[in-house]
């Protein structure tokens, strides 16, 4: 039995060459084979699982110090076009062939701001507590350095009677934190982080969106009131 690159179209005797090969030789690679046998994914299908980013995102991210630090999602029966179709033009995508994996990480505020279209919703990750004026939110950057958010799709197969059966799962890794905010005017309100209109449309490689509400806040114009983050105090103490 051999083992061919799909990439390359190099021969290999055993399954592990070809994995360190394609590891090696096609580390950043961004071509996928099969890419002309995967349909484009309609509007509806791409904004529910847009929606389930969003919700399993906010779910994990919470108020107070144990709510804070490294986050993971999974969503079984994830479909590789969609996966394909969101990510597949960014700058940090990678596809490995033998393995039939993807990875696309986002970084820093540009990776923030990239994830605001891709998902098309300005605070997709943000919560605030009604009751306080803390804030849980994913972490991109801080006087430590630079964070970032990962997303990563494989597929499950099972060979039974003559039949092979296929699933996708996505995983999706970030880090989280919390603190309280302040405008020039006060306390941030609750309105500032109520949700806004949202239309979508596309084309056949990429995704364009539209915001319909004109009177968004501008987070840039914040600054925390907390001396220091539940995240930042956490590794202070592991010190």
């Amino acid at each position: 039995m051999t083992f061919k690159c799909c990439l390359c179209q190099k021969i290999f005797s055993l399954r592990k060459q070809l994995l360190s090969h394609e590891r090696v030789k096609h580390r950043n690679n961004k071509t996928i084979p099969h890419r002309h046998l995967l349909s484009q994914p309609s509007v509806e299908q791409l904004i529910s699982y847009q929606d389930a980013f969003i919700i399993l995102i906010k779910k994990r991210l919470g108020f107070n110090r144990h709510s804070v630090g490294s986050k993971r999602l999974s969503i079984n029966v994830f479909p590789e076009k969609i996966f394909v179709y969101l990510f597949q033009n960014e700058p940090l995508f990678r596809y490995n062939s033998a393995l039939r994996k993807y990875h696309c990480k986002f970084k820093g505020e540009a990776g923030e701001l990239r994830l605001k279209q891709i998902l098309n919703y300005e605070h997709w990750n943000c919560r605030q507590d009604p009751k306080t004026n803390t804030t849980g939110y994913v972490l991109f950057a801080n006087y430590e350095g630079i964070y970032e958010v990962t997303f990563s799709w494989a597929q499950t197969e099972l060979v039974e009677n003559d039949r092979i059966f296929q699933c996708g799962t996505v995983t999706c890794k970030f880090t989280t934190d919390s603190g309280e905010f302040v405008d020039e005017n006060g306390i941030m309100s609750n309105q500032e982080y109520q949700s806004e209109g949202r239309t979508l449309t596309h084309n056949k490689n990429s995704l364009i969106t539209f915001n319909t509400n004109n009177n968004q806040s501008n987070p840039s114009r914040y600054k925390p009131i907390l001396p220091r983050s539940p995240l930042q105090q956490l590794a202070l103490n592991q010190l």
